[in-house]
This record gives C-alpha cells, structure tokens and sequence, in this order.
C-alpha cells in the first residue's frame, strides 16, 4: 500500500490557514490541519475537507515549543510522511512600537520564526528527497507597517529563512519558497484572496517545478509579482 503523502499547515484553524489546507486537499493530499489549542476549529476545517472527498485530520500543538512539535509530528507520522510543510502561524497584534512589551515582542517572534524553524527542522527527516516548503509572509515583511513593527521585523526574518534555506537544502532536493499577499484585503474580496493566495501555495507546494528560493506576491486582482532570491521588488 502507497505511502500516504501528507501536507502539514500550520496556524489552519480559520482564514488564510484554512483556505490553505482545503485547496491542497483538492490536489489530492491529507492534510494535517494544525491549530495551537482550538481544536473545534481544527475539526471544523476537516469537516468541511471531508465533506468534499478530501483527507484530513486535526493536530492541536503550539509551534514555538520543540516537545508539542516532536508530539505533533510522531501523531501525524501515525498517517503518513510529510512531504509538504506551510507555515502559517503567526501572531499579528496591533500595537505602537513605544508601547510593545519585551513579552509581546518574544511572542511575536517565537511564533513566526522559532514556530518556522522547529517545524523545519523535525520535518526535515520526511521531506527528504522531493519535499516542499512554503513560508508564509505578508506585506509586512515587503513594505513594513508602522502599527506592527515586531510582526514586520519577524515576518522580514521568515523571509531570509526562506531564501537560505532554499540553498542550504537545494541539494536535498527540497523547495523552500514563499507566498505573500501583496495587499490587505477587507469585506467581501478577502475570501477571493485567501483563495488566490492558496491557488499560489498549493501550486509551489504540488507541481514538480523544482523552483527554490522564489518569492511569490499576490494581489487581491490576482495579478503576481515573483521573484528569485537576490531581489524582492
């Protein structure tokens, strides 16, 4: 019996996460759906999975902790390899850069980035060879916003972590790119770009394209701007 081939989201549990895991279920793959600790989320997304003939399960674990990402990975090995691995936790507040707390800051940071890392590395084992990788950014880390300085500093770091890892792990045959909405989106045009940004993750995350290192920004008018990793503009 084929291995089953698994694609781990994290931070799944609703919006662009969401949207994320249901699109590469439609490309035929089980989706381990990650939230940190709502799991009626997490089960809502499988439903939904499941009621369009795709696979999925929930897997509840804080990324920022490297024992609840080990536990994470053993429960969803249970079902399969990980060959495709999104991450799209992330912790956005709203707060002025004078009035950010040390804490905050951490958090901030411990989720993008630490939650990016400890997924990586504990994913490496069944990524090898031919996996995928897809980060997740935003238009912080392109332009910078003045109301969420911590999320933008993380959001640039997740961005240079794509773009060594993608050397680093281009012999080992593994794509390591990123997708990033170009613009925000409000009312009803934000499910049509959540939808195009997935279109874009499950099309680095599934076609044999081999690209690595490749930045690709969504409009909410569907255009993209792609980049390789020595420019992002």
């Amino acid at each position: 019996m084929p291995e089953c081939a698994i694609a781990l989201v994290t931070g799944a549990g609703s919006g662009l996460g969401a949207a994320i895991a249901v699109r590469l279920a439609r490309s035929g793959l089980t989706v381990a759906v990650n939230t940190r600790s709502r799991r009626l989320q997490a089960e809502s997304v499988v439903t939904g999975i499941r009621a369009e003939g795709g696979s999925a399960f929930p897997v509840c674990a804080d990324v920022t902790d490297a024992a609840a990402v080990q536990s994470m990975f053993e429960a969803i090995e249970r079902h399969g390899r990980v060959r495709v691995l999104v991450n799209n936790a992330s912790y956005r507040p709203h707060t002025p850069f004078p009035d950010i707390t040390a804490e905050e800051w951490r958090t901030v940071h411990a989720v993008t980035l630490d939650g990016a890392y400890l997924c990586i590395r504990r994913a490496l084992a069944t990524l090898v060879p031919g996996g995928r990788v897809v980060n997740i950014l935003g238009r912080n880390a392109l332009e910078g916003d003045p109301r969420r300085v911590h999320v933008s500093s993380a959001k640039y770091g997740l961005l240079g972590l794509t773009r060594a890892l993608a050397e680093s792990l281009r012999a080992d045959g593994v794509a390591v790119n990123a997708v990033s909405p170009g613009v925000d989106c409000a009312g009803e045009d934000l499910d049509r770009c959540r939808r195009e940004i997935a279109e874009q993750v499950a099309l680095l995350a599934v076609e044999p394209s081999g690209l690595s290192g490749t930045v690709v920004r969504v409009d909410c008018d569907g255009s993209r701007i792609v980049t390789g990793p020595e420019r992002c503009s």
